[in-house]
């Protein structure tokens, strides 16, 4: 699976090792307007990788730059999350809208090169709800984390069905209570 190469001018240098695969939606109408925001200078946002609805994969930002995707983040004791991870956007309109079968196939195997390439764990697989609770809710209510469970490409970050705000704290999550119950109730 080769990705379409669409350069955004919008990445710096990484310094610090990956760790993190952050998941996307991208709240747009369409895919090609998701593509002007990324590569839009004037924007100044980024991703990895984007997956439209059919599947199509397309690469803006190389693994070994950073790309301008998680904004005020924070995951266990890392913040700016940008510079710990990778960023995927799937196309989507949001308010509940389906992911489509193309979108997790191509998902999947996706996930399944980068946490073999970057030697990472599938609880490294991360929402952008989960490293920006206050502030996000995508990949949000329509996205079935439990079908990249089943594939083995992605792992929970809990195995608790209802976990404490203690457990979701030791996990990863920084935050208030409430928007980090909220935002993993989103898994």
């Amino acid at each position: 699976m080769k990705p379409i190469w669409k350069p955004s001018p919008n990445f710096s240098k990484r310094e610090q090792e990956i760790k993190y695969i952050v998941l996307h939606g991208t709240w747009m109408d369409s895919t090609q307007a998701a593509l002007d925001r990324l590569c839009s200078e004037e924007a100044g946002v980024s991703c990895h990788y984007l997956i439209d609805e059919e599947g199509k994969l397309y690469q803006l930002v190389k693994d070994t730059c950073v790309a301008w995707h998680a904004g005020i983040s924070a995951w266990k004791n890392d913040v700016s999350i940008n510079q710990y991870s990778l960023g995927i956007e799937l196309s989507n309109p949001g308010n509940g809208v389906k992911y489509t079968e193309a979108q997790y196939k191509t998902l999947t195997i996706l996930l399944k090169v980068l946490l073999s390439i970057h030697h990472l764990d599938g609880t490294a697989v991360l929402a952008h709800s989960d490293i920006a609770p206050d502030r996000k809710d995508d990949p949000g209510v329509a996205f079935d984390w439990n079908r990249l469970y089943e594939s083995g490409a992605a792992l929970p970050i809990i195995e608790d069905a209802n976990p404490s705000y203690v457990q979701l704290k030791f996990a990863g999550y920084v935050g208030r209570e409430d928007v980090v119950k909220a935002a993993y109730a989103l898994r």
